[in-house]
């Protein structure tokens, strides 16, 4: 069973973890810190489920 812990950015809240459009996993993030982190991801990875990219993507994921 996991440990909850806070969000790594230090804002003292609880994370909760964030996925892409296909279900993959990215970050933790909390409503501090949500936006900055994933603003560092492309637009339509969080949005697009069928967005192009240059590597293999596992089924099993």
């Amino acid at each position: 069973m996991a440990r909850l812990r806070e969000c790594p950015c230090g804002s003292g809240e609880w994370p909760e973890a964030q996925h892409d459009a296909r279900g993959i996993f990215l970050c933790y993030t909390c409503d501090k810190c949500e936006r900055e982190k994933l603003s560092h991801y492309r637009p339509e990875v969080l949005t697009d489920s069928q967005y192009e990219c240059d590597e293999a993507i596992d089924d099993d994921y």
